[in-house]
C-alpha cells in the first residue's frame, strides 16, 4: 500500500493533526491545510528549520542543497540570491524558452507516445537547463542528477532515511555510504564544471542571461562563492525537472481516463487561441485550462507527503504539545482529500475550480484557479520559489498537448479499450504514474504540419546568434502559422 494511501487512512482515524514516534524522532502529521497555515506559514518562525536527510552527508549545514538546509546563515543568504533571480527570471517571462521548447517535445510525443516518461522529462530538463545556465548543453546530466538526487532522499529507497542510527555505521558496511559518495562526486564534478565553463562565455563576450550567469554576478555582495553558485543554480536545476514531468504525465493519465474533459478543454482552446498554440497571455481567458492545471495538481500530489519542517522551540497548539525538535509533514495528499473541501476526491473533476457550488471556487476567474501557494508548493518560509515558472510551464505545456493532439486508451486487437490503472505511482518522495499504455494523434493533418513547423522555427531561434532580440520570439514563431 502506498504511504499516501496509509497516512490518508491515519487522518480519517487520528484527525488532522496526529504523531508517532519513529526510531527515537517525534514526527507530526498535519492533514488539514489551515492547520498547515497557522503552524508553517503564521507561526513559522518555530517550525522552519530542515532535519538532517540522514543519506546525504550533511543536508543541513553544508551550503549544498538549499531546499533541505537547517534554518541557518547559508539558508538565508541563499536564499535572498535566488528570490531576486527568480524575481529577474519572471519580469522577462523566462525569455519565452518553455513556449519556445514546446514544439519539440508535442513533436515527439506524437511520433512515439510509449516513450513519453523520456520526452516529458527531456522537455523539463532542456527548459530548466536553458535557463539556469543560458543553452541546453547540460540537459542530459540535469536529468540524470535529478533522478539521483530524488532517490537519494527518498526513505523508499534507502533505509537510512527511515533508521537515522544507521548512519553512524562504518563505510565498509554501508552499502548506501558507498553509493552516496560515488553520486555526490559526481553531481560536485558537474555542478563546478558548469562554473567554469559560463565563465568562459562571460571572459568571450558568448553568455547569454541565465541563473548562473545572474549569481556569478552578484556572489560578491551576497557573500557567496562560486562553489555555493554552482550548487544553488545546480539545484533548481534538480528541482525543476521531475517536478513538472510528473505533472505532466498524470494529465496524459487523466486526459486517457477521463476523455470529456479533454473534449471541453479542446473547445476552450479553440475558442480562445483560433488556429495557434495558447501563449501565456491567453491565460486570463482560459479558466477550464487553469482548472485542468490545478486539479492535477490536487488529483494526484506531485509530492505526496512533502519533505518535513523541524521544530526549533517548544509549541502548543490547540491542546497539542508539540516538543522542540519534532519533524512536522504536511500532508498533501490528505489535505487533497478533505471531503469538506473536495467532495468526492478521487473524481478528478476541474469543474470544482470552476463552479460557485464547489467550496474550491474562487473569483474572479481570470485570476482563479491559480496554483500558486497551493499545498504542494510547501508553506511558510520553504514555499517553492519557482512556483510562477512551474505555473507557466503547466500552462504552455497542458495547453499545447490539448492544442497538438488528442490522447486516448489504446485498443486491443479485438478493438476493445485496454484499461489503465489510476493508482499505480511510484513510492519516491515525487510520486509518478508508472508506465501505462495510451495512444495519441494530432487533432488534424493540418494541426501535425503546424506542430513540425513550429519545431523547426523554434529550434533555429533557440539556437540563433547572441544578437537575436529577445522580444521578437514569440512573434516570429506564431508567424509561423
Amino acid at each position: 500500500m502506498r504511504i499516501s494511501s496509509v497516512l490518508d487512512q491515519w487522518s480519517d482515524e487520528y484527525g488532522p493533526i496526529y504523531g508517532i514516534n519513529i526510531f527515537g524522532n517525534n514526527h507530526i502529521w498535519l492533514s488539514d491545510d489551515n492547520i498547515a497555515n497557522e503552524l508553517l506559514s503564521k507561526r513559522g518562525a518555530l517550525h522552519q528549520d530542515r532535519p538532517s536527510l540522514h543519506q546525504l552527508e550533511d543536508s543541513q549545514n553544508a551550503p549544498e542543497y538549499l531546499p533541505l538546509l537547517g534554518y541557518n546563515e547559508a539558508w538565508r543568504r541563499q536564499r535572498k540570491l535566488v528570490t531576486q533571480v527568480m524575481a529577474e527570471s519572471v519580469r522577462t517571462r523566462h525569455h519565452n524558452i518553455p513556449y519556445l521548447e514546446l514544439p519539440q517535445m508535442l513533436s515527439e510525443l506524437l511520433s512515439s507516445p510509449e516513450d513519453y516518461q523520456d520526452h516529458l522529462e527531456n522537455y523539463t530538463s532542456r527548459v530548466i537547463c536553458r535557463l539556469s545556465y543560458g543553452d541546453a548543453e547540460h540537459f542530459a546530466q540535469i536529468r540524470a542528477g535529478s533522478h539521483g538526487l530524488i532517490q537519494a532522499i527518498s526513505p523508499a529507497k534507502h533505509i537510512t532515511n527511515i533508521i537515522p542510527q544507521l548512519k553512524w555505521l562504518p563505510m565498509w558496511m554501508s552499502p548506501w555510504k558507498k553509493e552516496e559518495a560515488r553520486r555526490h562526486a559526481d553531481e560536485r564534478v558537474f555542478f563546478l564544471h558548469t562554473v567554469a565553463v559560463l565563465v568562459d562565455q562571460m571572459s568571450a563576450g558568448t553568455a547569454r542571461w541565465s541563473y548562473l550567469q545572474q549569481c556569478l554576478e552578484n556572489k560578491t555582495e551576497a557573500g557567496i562563492s562560486d562553489m555555493e553558485c554552482s550548487y544553488i543554480v545546480g539545484m533548481i536545476g534538480l528541482a525543476g525537472v521531475l517536478t513538472t514531468s510528473t505533472a505532466m504525465m498524470t494529465y496524459l493519465l487523466a486526459m486517457s481516463l477521463y476523455p470529456e474533459w479533454q473534449t471541453r478543454l479542446q473547445n476552450e482552446v479553440d475558442t480562445v487561441c483560433g488556429d495557434r498554440m495558447p501563449e501565456l497571455s491567453d491565460a486570463p481567458q482560459m479558466p477550464l485550462l487553469r482548472a485542468v492545471v490545478m486539479e492535477i495538481m490536487r488529483w494526484r500530489p506531485i509530492v505526496p507527503s512533502d519533505i518535513p519542517h523541524q521544530t526549533t522551540e517548544d509549541d502548543v497548539y490547540d491542546g497539542y504539545f508539540i516538543p522542540k525538535g519534532s519533524y512536522i509533514h504536511p500532508s498533501p495528499w490528505a489535505i487533497t482529500r478533505d471531503t469538506s473541501m473536495f467532495p468526492e476526491p478521487e473524481l478528478f473533476n476541474p469543474d470544482r475550480w470552476l463552479s460557485p457550488e464547489y467550496p474550491s471556487y474562487k473569483e474572479p476567474l481570470t485570476e482563479f484557479p491559480s496554483i500558486r501557494n497551493f499545498t504542494s508548493f510547501g508553506y511558510g518560509r520553504r514555499i517553492c520559489m519557482g512556483m510562477n515558472l512551474t505555473e507557466n510551464e503547466f500552462f504552455l505545456a497542458m495547453g499545447g498537448m490539448a492544442w497538438a493532439m488528442t490522447i486516448s486508451k489504446k485498443k486491443d486487437v479485438d478493438g476493445r479499450e485496454i484499461s489503465i490503472p489510476h493508482h499505480d505511482y511510484s513510492q519516491y518522495l515525487i510520486s509518478r504514474p508508472e508506465n501505462f499504455n495510451f495512444q495519441v494523434k494530432p487533432r488534424s493533418e493540418k494541426r501535425g504540419i503546424q506542430v513540425e513547423d513550429h519545431r523547426r522555427a523554434a529550434k533555429a531561434l533557440l539556437d540563433a546568434p547572441l544578437k537575436a532580440e529577445r522580444q521578437e520570439v514569440s512573434e516570429k514563431l506564431v508567424r509561423v502559422a
